[in-house]
């Protein structure tokens, strides 16, 4: 301790308590003495803090790493089961319309089929009428 620091606390301990102290006296000796372990505590403790801030950072950088793993995981789980999602939706879809066309043709198959054969039958009963006008004619003309 310098003799300022020394010479001020023997002024205020005189101001204050009425009692003077010398340089030598046991009491300054015991001030000196805490104010030397204040300081080495004061040293031991920024250590500690020291030591507990790098321990809450390399717990914090390991919580990070963990915590982008999870949702890295997440994440890719989650585009998964949206692509899988989406693969059964566009299949749906492709059925129905396969569905729709296959009906919409078996229709339009079904339509022509009754048109061919109604006009068949025409054709049929018209090619009929032909032969009997000309086995007519013929047994007329005979």
């Amino acid at each position: 301790m310098s003799n300022d620091k020394l010479d001020a606390l023997i002024e205020r301990i005189a101001s204050e308590h009425g009692i003077v102290l010398s340089q030598d006296d046991p009491v300054l000796m015991m001030h000196t003495l805490n104010e030397v372990l204040l300081e080495q505590n004061e040293k031991a403790h920024a250590e500690l803090l020291s030591n507990y801030q790098a321990i809450l950072e390399e717990n914090f950088n390991r919580w990070c790493e963990y915590s982008t793993k999870k949702s890295n995981v997440l994440i890719n789980s989650s585009i998964s089961n949206t692509q899988l999602t989406r693969d059964q939706f566009l299949e749906s879809c492709i059925q129905l319309i396969d569905e729709r066309i296959k009906s919409g043709v078996n229709q339009e198959i079904y339509d022509l089929t009754r048109i061919s054969r109604q006009a068949a039958i025409i054709n049929l009963l018209a090619s009929t009428l032909l032969l009997v006008s000309v086995v007519t004619i013929f047994f007329i003309l005979l």
